[in-house]
């Protein structure tokens, strides 16, 4: 049966399916089972406190549980008919919150911990919150948007991370709505893509809102509306574990064995010589002796003096030059370089890994292909033609002249960046980017949209007509705001507006 295919296995979409879904049932099951009010087993220690008996902390364990055998559940199987990508990533979501259940679980039957213990309790949903943002990194694949939505959903489970409003964090609810916008500006994104081509994708995005926007966040504002809560009357969260049937147990168990003893001391070769003292404060603890600062200094004898020495020939022995030039084992080789790419691969032109190659050209590009240029450094690429997109992902010190777009021009990961468009282009969309001039013509300046998201040092410079028609004869430069200023207002709302500095 699938049950012996390994978990995350991606050879066959059942298997994934039945090893997920069983999981979740797994973790449910124990979930419902301390929500049913299960004691701590007469074996642990008097020390630790009982866990909670009723009322609303088993009624939160109770509610996640739903939480996963629901919303979670279904996203797992929308995410099968997307391929294996989305149903590998989507795995590793639904990992995430199977995690976060054993947190809301010791949250519902132990006292608030120390922020130590707190960060220890959270590594493990940490981890998989990592995994899952780690997918949407590298090369571009079909199911990028569909990854970064997932990486920035995932972020609302930190909300049990929440210890006070000192912390720079808002509060639950509020977390768990600004990582939904976040993700928000990723799934319209595959909702513009496939919404009219293949409707499962748009199901897809219907099943993650539902889950983040209205499961989690009804259930954190209903039970967590102030931050986690903590079972005042609870145990220790430290020792604190839950068992194959539900019950939250202290963990126990013999000692570990004692260390080998050491080994024998090495026989000594000569006087022993005292380490020195590390840091600046013995540096001066060393010149403070005065006179003494020099006692250790050997002295230097006539023959040593260089006057006195019979081999000043100025010049450098063979094995001394060698032994010179010699790499030190410390320093790092230089990457392999990975082969360049440039060819039409079905509908997409790939222009990868080249560089500085100031003359690539594409040219007669129609509407039903698209260009992709991947991990290009220095280098200059000319795009005649009208493409239906054009995407610069992880390049830097590279320049973009294009004629034409039918829809978005992209850059994601540079540094660096040029980009000039001579005639009209939608949208000129800048996701993480450091540094980026963006030429654009009169007659594109006056319809275009210029999208930013966490990057910095972007300007925008409208180029005049080259016939001199236009109003006025010199390139006008505008910088993007990178700094925002958010008020409320007397009505209760809030405005957000552009931060210059000044």
């Amino acid at each position: 049966g699938h049950r012996a295919c390994p978990p995350w296995s991606l050879s066959v979409h059942p298997c994934i399916m039945d090893a997920l879904v069983s999981r979740l049932e797994a973790v449910t099951a124990r979930l419902e089972a301390q929500a049913g009010g299960v004691s701590v087993p007469a074996a642990a220690s008097a020390s630790a406190a009982p866990a909670a008996t009723g009322g609303a902390n088993h009624a939160s364990v109770s509610a996640f549980a739903d939480v996963l055998s629901g919303p979670v559940a279904t996203l797992v199987a929308l995410a099968a008919p997307l391929g294996d990508d989305m149903v590998e990533v989507t795995g590793l979501f639904a990992q995430a919150f199977t995690l976060e259940a054993s947190v809301i679980a010791c949250i519902a039957s132990c006292q608030k911990p120390s922020p130590e213990t707190l960060q220890l309790l959270l590594t493990p949903v940490g981890n998989a919150m990592v995994a899952v943002g780690a997918k949407s990194e590298g090369k571009r694949t079909e199911s990028f948007h569909h990854q970064k939505a997932l990486a920035e959903a995932v972020q609302a489970l930190s909300f049990v991370a929440y210890q006070g409003a000192d912390m720079g964090m808002s509060l639950p609810q509020a977390h768990v709505a600004e990582a939904w916008q976040s993700a928000e500006f990723w799934t319209n994104k595959v909702l513009k893509e496939f919404r009219a081509t293949k409707p499962e994708h748009a199901e897809w995005v219907t099943g993650l809102k539902l889950l983040i926007d209205g499961t989690l966040k009804p259930y954190v504002k209903t039970y967590h509306t102030t931050g986690p809560c903590w079972n005042a009357k609870g145990g220790c969260a430290k020792t604190w574990k839950l068992d194959g049937n539900g019950a939250p147990k202290k963990a126990g168990g013999p000692p570990p064995p004692p260390p080998p003893p050491p080994p024998p001391p090495l026989p000594a070769a000569g006087p022993p010589v005292s380490a020195p003292a590390a840091g600046m404060n013995a540096v001066f603890q060393e010149l403070n002796q005065g006179e003494a600062v020099t006692s250790g200094l050997r002295k230097v004898t006539d023959d040593m003096k260089t006057k006195n020495r019979t081999d000043r020939v100025g010049l450098v022995s063979d094995d001394a030059a060698k032994l010179s030039t010699k790499p030190t084992t410390g320093k790092l080789t230089p990457a392999a370089t990975k082969t360049p790419t440039f060819a039409l691969e079905g509908k997409k032109w790939q222009v990868e890994h080249q560089v500085g190659n100031k003359t690539l050209r594409i040219e007669n590009v129609t509407p039903k292909q698209a260009v992709y240029v991947y991990d290009c450094v220095d280098c200059v690429i000319t795009v005649t033609g009208k493409p239906n997109a054009i995407t610069l992902d992880k390049c830097a010190k590279t320049a973009l002249v294009f004629d034409d777009v039918l829809a978005t021009c992209e850059l994601v990961n540079c540094q660096s960046m040029q980009v000039q468009c001579l005639q009209t282009v939608p949208t000129v969309s800048i996701d993480k980017v450091d540094g980026c001039q963006v030429y654009l013509s009169e007659k594109t300046a006056e319809t275009v949209s210029v999208l930013t998201a966490k990057s910095s040092e972007i300007n925008v410079v409208c180029v005049p007509a080259a016939d001199g028609s236009a109003s006025n004869a010199e390139p006008v430069e505008t910088p993007v705001p990178e700094q925002f200023i958010t008020t409320r207002g007397a009505d209760g709302k809030w405005t957000t507006v552009a931060f210059s500095g000044h």
